[in-house]
């Protein structure tokens, strides 16, 4: 997704430079910092990406920020259900509901979050 393509008034929030989020890497930014109406959890995937979940896995409420970076997913610490990081969906039971997802953007060198905006993927899936 390009720039042009984010909402004009989409809610966007500077986390922090990028290289301090190592790769394979997960953390938590609080629903009070991103305005958003839940945790999110940035993820440092193993291909260099950035991603952003809904925080709180869908079968139980345990944050996924606490779990582990799989390739393309994010494993909850409980049950190891895995949530595809572009789609929100799981990939392993017993999660059966999707995680809502969330831009995040590399800017100058620095992670952006933009709370409640989709990652691409996810709107076409």
């Amino acid at each position: 997704m390009t720039a042009a393509e984010i909402p004009d008034d989409a809610p966007r929030l500077d986390i922090g430079p990028s290289d301090e989020l190592p790769e394979g890497e997960v953390m938590r930014v609080d629903a009070e910092d991103s305005g958003h109406d839940g945790d999110i959890a940035v993820v440092h995937a193993e291909d260099g990406g950035f991603f952003g979940l809904d925080d709180e896995c869908s079968h139980e409420s345990v944050s996924l920020s606490d779990g582990f970076v799989e390739e393309d997913t994010l494993e909850c610490p409980m049950h190891a259900s895995a949530f595809c990081l572009k789609t929100g969906k799981p990939e392993t039971p017993p999660a059966l509901t999707p995680v809502r997802t969330h831009l995040v953007t590399v800017e100058d060198g620095r992670l952006v979050l933009y709370p409640g905006t989709p990652h691409p993927e996810a709107r076409t899936s």
